[in-house]
């Protein structure tokens, strides 16, 4: 069990190969990604975590909750000159925390940079208004890049397109009450074999609140099943903040 929170932790094990494609965008200064996305060393984020992951062709659901804590630890220059943080991510088992990940994140006027597991994300970009759409996976070769999820090899990043789906908005979720936040849409398909969701939302001044991820194959073709019953392998993530320190 404590491997598969290492691995919800983390999101995803990958074995791939990167590539980087070209990408033109517009900038627009008076309504940047910086406010949603807020980075210096010291700050916390606390998030709880609720998995599910299928295994032995859905014979088996593994559930799990824990506590994952995300620290920006340093800061240094990289090498296209932009301040590069890192994120030192530890696990909650009793009262002590466990360093699992270390990831990095840096960002430019148009654009938000996330680095997880070796994997590079455009998390953000400017402006940051309704229907805006850009590649966030354009780092990545979706094509060969696999998830290893309970023994079983997953395509997980095909045909993702980012775009915001609602800015402004308040929301409540868990036990805080957001007046701002940003949704990112990151991919929302579905065919008979398999299901591709996730999003993530961003407070104004605090950061990423919340994330949902169903990432589900099947051989059971019947549309009038509920996935979460005929997935046979695959997981769903949900992660919550529970609270932030500047």
């Amino acid at each position: 069990m404590k491997n598969i929170f290492f691995f919800l932790a983390s999101i995803v094990t990958i074995l791939s190969v990167f590539s980087c494609k070209n990408e033109i965008i517009e900038y627009n200064p008076k309504n940047q990604s910086n406010f949603y996305y807020p980075i210096a060393v010291g700050s916390i984020w606390t998030y709880k975590l609720d998995s599910i992951i299928y295994d032995n062709s859905g014979t088996v659901i593994d559930t799990f909750q824990g506590i994952v804590k995300e620290t920006i630890i340093d800061s240094f220059e990289n090498s296209t000159g932009d301040i590069e943080y890192t994120i030192e991510r530890a696990n909650k088992e009793g009262d002590n925390w466990h360093v699992t990940d270390i990831w990095s994140t840096s960002k430019t006027d148009s654009r938000v940079y996330r680095t997880e597991d070796n994997l590079k994300f455009i998390k953000m970009i400017s402006p940051v208004e309704k229907k805006v759409g850009w590649d966030g996976n354009a780092f990545i070769d979706t094509e060969n890049t696999i998830v290893k999820i309970a023994g079983e090899s997953i395509k997980m990043f095909d045909q993702w397109h980012y775009r915001y789906t609602d800015v402004g908005v308040e929301e409540t979720i868990g036990e805080n009450t957001y007046d701002d936040i940003a949704i990112v849409q990151q991919v929302d398909k579905e065919d008979v074999y398999s299901r591709r969701f996730s999003i993530e939302k961003y407070a104004k001044n605090i950061g990423l609140v919340y994330k949902k991820m169903i990432i589900l194959n099947t051989n059971n073709t019947s549309e009038s099943i509920p996935w979460e019953q005929k997935a046979e392998e695959g997981f769903i993530l949900e992660q919550k903040l529970i609270s932030y320190v500047k």
